[in-house]
Order: C-alpha cells, then sequence, then structure tokens
C-alpha cells in the first residue's frame, strides 16, 4: 500500500548556469528478465517532499520505472503505452537515480522536478534504492513487481514492440492470478 507523508522541504539557492548544467528529466525504463526473492520495501520522498512508502502486500501490480538523466530520455516510451493500455488499474511509479547530486542542490533538483512535472517521481538522492533493484547507470529499467513485492520482470533500456508486449503479458498474469 502507497502512504503518503508530508515531509519538510529545504531551499538552496544556486546559479542559472548550474542549474542548466545538473538539470535531470523524468526517469526511464529497462529490458530483460529477473527475479529477486524478497520484497524491496521502502520510503523515498517525491518532488513535493511528500513521503511515498512502498510495503508489501499490495493490491495492484506495480511498476517502477528507474532512471538517471542519461536514461531518462527512455521512459516515456515506456509509461505512455503502459498508462493507455491499465490506466489506474495497475500502479505505476517513477524513482529518478540521483546519487550524485551534492546535498546543497537537492533543493534545486527537488524544485526543478516540481516545476516539469505533474506526477510524483521519488527521489533516490543515496542510489540506495535503485541499487537494490540492480538498476544499471545511464539505462532507463522498468521492474514489474508482484503483489508480494518480488520483482518479476525487469526490461532496460528503450522499449520496443517485442519488450512491450512481454510486460504486457507478465501484467496481465499477475493481475489474472488475484
Amino acid at each position: 500500500m502507497l502512504r503518503i507523508v508530508r515531509v519538510q522541504r529545504h531551499h538552496s539557492f544556486v546559479s542559472a548556469a548550474a542549474v542548466i548544467q545538473l538539470l535531470l528529466v523524468t526517469p526511464t525504463v529497462a529490458a530483460t528478465s529477473s527475479q529477486r526473492a524478497a520484497p524491496i520495501e521502502f520510503t523515498l520522498t517525491d518532488q513535493d517532499g511528500q513521503a511515498r512508502v512502498v510495503d508489501y502486500p499490495r493490491e495492484k501490480v506495480t511498476v517502477f520505472v528507474v532512471a538517471d538523466q542519461k536514461g531518462s530520455g527512455e521512459i516515456a516510451g515506456w509509461i505512455t503505452p503502459l498508462y493507455a493500455r491499465y490506466e489506474n488499474r495497475i500502479e505505476i511509479s517513477g524513482i529518478a537515480a540521483l546519487p550524485g547530486i551534492p546535498p546543497m542542490f537537492q533543493g534545486l533538483f527537488r524544485r526543478e522536478f516540481k516545476k516539469r512535472l505533474t506526477y510524483p517521481v521519488m527521489l533516490d538522492w543515496t542510489g540506495d534504492i535503485s541499487r537494490r533493484f540492480g538498476y544499471e547507470k545511464e539505462r532507463a529499467q522498468l521492474f514489474v513487481m508482484g503483489q508480494d513485492g518480488r520483482v518479476v520482470l525487469r526490461q532496460s533500456g528503450a522499449a520496443n514492440e517485442r519488450s512491450l508486449a512481454e510486460v504486457y503479458r507478465e501484467i496481465d498474469r499477475l493481475r489474472s492470478a488475484r
């Protein structure tokens, strides 16, 4: 179940050049399969400063899309067709892998994510959660989670017809097993 908790935000000031140089965009997705026995439970804050608690079991199948700046260009190729097909019947959540961002710039990044995005993205400042998923740098990765918190499918890189069909098949299988 996803719980939202308000967390206090911190503000940082930097030059416009630093903003342009450091600005990240939305996370992306991935393409190969893997499984993990233990559930991946965690809490991260989003760009609005709200804590997003991910614990199991969950009511819906969950898809996480994890990306850093270089992988963010691949995100829409996954999210757009998934949302078009399933809308609110599954949970789709983004995680931005941001381990290299110094604390003094985190407020800036949070504000930029908030300005540019209309949906919540969890911000992984340490990279710990991304590593627990087995995230590969510079690629968008998509993780289909069972309702018990196991990673049942992992896709890496840009979406294509074959990889999307595999994701649909796995989500449909999980949804019908409920």
